[in-house]
């Protein structure tokens, strides 16, 4: 498997690596980690191949860029390539998912779950997501409100409650990603470079990312309300 390594991507924490994979079969998955070595690591245990897979050869890293040299927000070489029919059907079967998933938390959280914040998780200094409730948002906000308008595809302006925002922002995310030119690119002093096939991975990564934290921190709630 081929790994692309965003040197200093700084996403989870600052200055922190992120690995990708363009597989169809893990479309999707970033590994992270605070070094290029930790990052590699992460996606191979993400993609189930093993502590081993980098002496073995089992995961090879195709290309690096590094943020410190490009900026913020580059593009891989391989995310300009159009994107293929496959790649968007993936996308938005990781959407439908993962959206439900969502959906089905927040659905069944009250309103002590979803105003709870883990005072000890760390966030970069302009993440305002502190809350379960924030969070769920979060991840509407970041598909309807950031990643689309990037490639000049139409935003939605917020629902009144948060149920709703996430249906109705993931029905029009999947809406928008059906009709999406394969070959759109865009470039800009704020928000870096990003293509068709940058967006649909960073679709199809970042819920189920945001998931993982949302379920321990229901989760977590739970446990406070019971004790």
């Amino acid at each position: 498997m081929r790994a692309y390594v965003d040197q200093r991507a700084g996403m989870a924490e600052d200055g922190w690596s992120a690995a990708w994979t363009f597989d169809l079969e893990h479309w999707g998955t970033c590994g992270q980690g605070p070094d290029d070595d930790a990052a590699l690591a992460d996606l191979a245990a993400r993609c189930g191949l093993g502590a081993e897979a980098l002496d073995a050869g089992t995961l090879q890293v195709a290309e690096r860029v590094d943020r410190a040299k490009t900026g913020d927000e580059t593009v891989f070489d391989r995310d300009r390539v159009p994107a293929t029919e496959a790649e968007r059907e993936a996308t938005l079967a990781i959407l439908d998912v993962m959206r439900a998933r969502t959906l089905e938390l927040v659905r069944g959280a009250p309103p002590s779950v979803l105003a709870y914040r883990d005072p000890h998780r760390v966030l970069p200094v302009y993440a305002w997501w502190q809350t379960v409730g924030q969070l769920a948002l979060h991840t509407a906000d970041t598909e309807s409100r950031y990643y689309l308008p990037l490639l000049g595809l139409p935003a939605r302006e917020r629902a009144s409650d948060l149920v709703t925002e996430l249906e109705e922002s993931g029905a029009h995310v999947r809406r928008v990603v059906s009709r999406m030119e394969p070959d759109l690119a865009s470039t800009s002093d704020r928000h870096g470079s990003w293509t068709s096939v940058k967006v649909l991975r960073r679709l199809a990564w970042h819920e189920r990312g945001e998931l993982e934290v949302l379920a321990r921190l229901v989760e977590e709630a739970a446990v406070e309300k019971e004790g």
